[in-house]
């Protein structure tokens, strides 16, 4: 029996402290909606003690396994979906594989668009990290752990999950989250590809309205500090829609597909 016909396959990036499995119904719907999906744990997220996985280890990973894989040899398309850090190693993993570039280089596949989810958006490739590019500060939800090999959160119910419910589903959510390496925050940036010519156009952002984490204003001031022009919708949720309204962030994710599609 022959294989289906080749579709666009969404590759989603998680977050700094989320796995799969906290986007596996959003994953599900989109199946649903007839598009293959891969996702996977970061290096960086839930490293042993002592792990110094740094921000260019995420980078190559995301390139390396789960973009050339698909583009290369199964030879499908890809549209990248990165949430809160993964915006990070997402991008920088990108570079390059837009679908001129790939043109150029003889591939018939290539990564057709961006999706950002309340992510970060640095630029990169000057030597800074993720403390120095937001303000030169952890965040306030975070902490310094094991000497400092991992970042922890007291509590990620907060600012990550407030308005998941039940509370019997938050906790489960929480006690699914895993910390992230000191190293990936405090090592230096890699080159974003959002703001090369081979993505014109073909970037998006979902701003979160009722993020904690990264509140709204921040979220426009990083895509406003960019220089470049987005595609923007926004969500009426907190940081982690894909957990509170995955059936609305699926039909956002489906409808830029489909324009980063007919470019």
């Amino acid at each position: 029996m022959p294989r289906p016909p080749s579709r666009t396959v969404f590759v989603v990036v998680p977050g700094a402290s989320q796995s799969p499995s906290h986007y596996g119904y959003l994953l599900h719907i989109l199946h649903s909606r007839g598009y293959p999906t891969l996702s996977a744990l970061l290096p960086s997220t839930g490293p042993a003690i002592g792990s110094n996985v740094t921000a260019q280890d995420d980078t190559d990973y995301v390139r390396e396994r789960m973009l050339l894989p698909i583009l290369d040899t199964e030879e499908h398309d890809v549209i990248m979906v990165m949430h809160s850090y993964g915006g990070l190693p997402g991008s920088a993993a990108a570079l390059g594989l837009g679908k001129a570039d790939r043109a150029a280089q003889g591939k018939s596949t290539s990564v057709l668009g961006q999706i950002f989810i309340s992510a970060l958006l640095i630029k990169g490739g000057d030597g800074n990290d993720v403390i120095t590019n937001i303000g030169g500060q952890i965040p306030p939800h975070m902490g310094v752990d094991k000497a400092p090999f991992v970042l922890t959160c007291d509590d990620p119910g907060p600012p990550l999950y407030q308005d998941v419910e039940p509370k019997e589903l938050q906790d489960v959510i929480v006690m699914s989250t895993l910390c992230p390496s000191w190293a990936s925050w405090h090592s230096p940036c890699p080159r974003a590809s959002f703001d090369s010519e081979g993505f014109k156009d073909r970037i998006a952002f979902i701003r979160t309205v009722k993020d904690q984490c990264a509140p709204y204003d921040l979220q426009t001031m990083m895509i406003q500090g960019t220089g470049v022009e987005w595609t923007i919708k926004d969500i009426d949720t907190g940081h982690s829609p894909n957990l509170t309204a995955p059936e609305k962030l699926c039909d956002l994710l489906v409808d830029l597909a489909k324009q980063f599609e007919k470019l």
